[in-house]
């Protein structure tokens, strides 16, 4: 048994997908705020067996996948964002984040960097800052 949880901007909260043996089992939409044309559309998307959900690129640049097991660590956060400034607070603010979420703020250093790059009269917030208020989430 594989479970992955999907977070996507389209909707709040996550949803968990669990494949056994190799075909999809279930699916729990628990916290997610989702309308009903997003959940329809889901539904059609969703791969039927494990081997096509790894393939796909249904969730696109928009959504983040990981596997339930699948963890980033703090310290490769921590090491990636750079700015090193409050970190006792920033390991409270991690250890509150769901891994979905965890992995969409590490993953989204990069687009961050990148748009500091091109601003470059911005500086780069502190790391607290960055977690709090979910820069990964901006459109850059």
């Amino acid at each position: 048994m594989r479970k992955f949880i999907i977070k996507h901007t389209k909707y709040g909260g996550e949803i968990e997908v669990v494949y056994n043996a190799q075909m999809l089992q279930s699916i729990n939409f628990g916290n997610a705020q989702i309308t009903q044309d997003v959940l329809a559309a889901f539904k059609r998307m969703l791969p039927t067996t494990l081997a096509e959900f790894i393939r796909a690129k249904w969730v696109g640049s928009d959504g983040v996948i990981v596997e339930a097991d699948y963890e980033i660590s703090f310290d490769e956060f921590w090491n990636d964002y750079g700015k090193k400034i409050n970190k006792s607070r920033c390991i409270l603010l991690w250890q509150k984040m769901s891994k979905a979420m965890q992995l969409a703020a590490w993953t989204g250093i990069k687009k961050y960097d990148a748009y500091l790059k091109k601003e470059s009269w911005r500086g780069k917030a502190d790391p607290e800052t960055y977690l709090r208020n979910k820069y990964w989430e901006n459109e850059y």
